[in-house]
């Protein structure tokens, strides 16, 4: 099964910065497969995908499980008392699933906003290279995040906002629903 992906998505500056950390990965190891690479917010609103992003994986969903891991990593983090999450993991025998904080975006009337990144990627990824990449990358998302108007206004949207704005995204891509 295929997913349509909008070209909001994969034609943004963040992006870009995606496929930059992925290319830079392959470049240096030439090791492991990345399935796809996504920069969301903490409650999992999609801000950008890597444009080679495998389009039989379902993103919303990706997304849904990065935050939630995300997560419950802080609530760990704020159980054990201990000192700034570094990333969250989960690793099965032939997939891993990271979510790195890039760091945070203030946004002028909601504070301060988390913006991970999530990777999946097969068991052969160097994973260590690759959370290089991402903190090397940091704050290049986070620019290319507060130039980029629409994300930002989707970055300060409230449950209810983001539900109407996900119904006419749906409308757009699929007709009348």
């Amino acid at each position: 099964m295929s997913f349509y992906v909008p070209k909001v998505l994969y034609e943004n500056e963040i992006a870009e910065v995606l496929d930059e950390i992925r290319y830079s990965y392959g470049k240096l190891t030439r090791k492991g497969f990345i399935y796809g690479l996504i920069a969301i917010d903490q409650d999992a609103k999609i801000i950008a995908i890597d444009s080679r992003f495998d389009r039989k994986l379902n993103y919303w969903d990706l997304s849904s499980i990065g935050a939630a891991l995300y997560g419950v990593a802080r609530q760990a983090q704020d159980f054990f008392d201990t000192q700034a999450l570094i990333r969250a993991t989960l690793i099965f025998k032939d997939l891993q699933l990271y979510v790195k904080s890039v760091g945070h975006v203030d946004l002028p009337q909601k504070g301060k906003r988390e913006i991970l990144v999530i990777l999946l990627v097969n068991n052969e990824v160097n994973i260590g290279v690759l959370i290089l990449q991402m903190t090397k990358f940091a704050e290049k998302i986070r620019n290319a995040i507060k130039r980029n108007n629409e994300v930002m206004t989707k970055l300060e949207m409230n449950e209810a906002e983001l539900k109407k704005y996900l119904k006419n995204l749906k409308q757009k891509v699929f007709g009348s629903t």
